[in-house]
């Protein structure tokens, strides 16, 4: 008998696809048609458990695909990335990085980013709970303290940069959005976005932000102290408001304690 790791490989082989069956069937016991019969059963409710997964991950880009091109996509999506983690709500991580790489969906240049968004979206949706950071975080900290402190984000907080529009196509796609699903002529696809995905209690959110405030919460996100990120922020924008942008963190949850309170780097 081959070694359990053999046998698994081998077994989940044959659950990819039939021409694995012949390696698997020596490890089974009983007649061999029965077990190719069954081995064919597993084989189809594996691939249907796999395309469930990506589609509840990824509702938008399906919208866009349509079903039977989105299902076809995660047929080629789990032959190329097969899952090394029992939980399937990590199976999609590497959709959009097989995206890229699938010449296929060149004609929908913008979906590997719209699908890095909608993985952002979905890791938030089962993000922990944490208590979001009131005005009291700044409150008493001397100006010093205040370019040294170094913030944390809440759980499911992600940041995209795009050269397409994808929080339009995003919110274009959501079942309150006027309309059909399709996108609006009005939506420019020479147009780059900066998003932001947080979540806001039970509800994931996702927004646009101005270049200069990506570059703010990009920098913090990165570790940088908030001195360092106003820096990088105001080089992208003169004019960049920092009491705006805390303000719109504090209202939106999106900060939690920091690392640090006023300790210099």
């Amino acid at each position: 008998m081959p070694a359990l790791r053999e046998v698994q490989r081998r077994f989940g082989a044959a659950l990819s696809s039939a021409d694995g069956e012949d390696d698997a069937l020596p490890l089974l016991a009983g007649d061999d048609v029965r077990n190719r019969a069954l081995l064919s059963i597993y084989r189809a409710t594996s691939i249907a458990n796999a395309t469930a997964a990506l589609r509840l991950a990824y509702p938008v880009c399906r919208l866009i695909t349509g079903d039977d091109y989105f299902d076809a996509l995660a047929r080629r999506y789990r032959a190329a990335c097969p899952s090394s983690d029992g939980d399937l709500n990590r199976y999609g991580e590497r959709f959009a990085a097989f995206l890229d790489d699938f010449e296929p969906v060149r004609a929908l240049p913008y979906l590997p980013d719209v699908a890095r968004l909608e993985w952002s979206v979905h890791v938030a949706m089962t993000a922990a709970d944490a208590q979001p950071a009131g005005g009291e975080l700044f409150a008493g900290l001397a100006p010093e303290a205040l370019a040294d402190l170094r913030l944390q984000m809440t759980p499911g907080f992600a940041l995209h940069a795009s050269r397409w529009p994808v929080v339009d196509i995003w919110l274009q796609h959501q079942p309150e959005a006027d309309g059909s699903h399709q996108l609006r002529l009005t939506i420019d696809l020479d147009l780059p976005q900066q998003a932001v995905v947080w979540r806001e209690g039970h509800r994931v959110r996702v927004d646009a932000l101005q270049p200069a405030t990506h570059a703010l919460w990009r920098a913090l996100v990165d570790g940088a102290p908030l001195g360092e990120a106003w820096a990088a922020a105001s080089a992208a924008d003169p004019h960049f408001d920092l009491a705006a942008a805390v303000t719109q963190a504090l209202a939106g949850g999106w900060l939690h304690l920091p690392e640090t309170l006023g300790e210099p780097t």
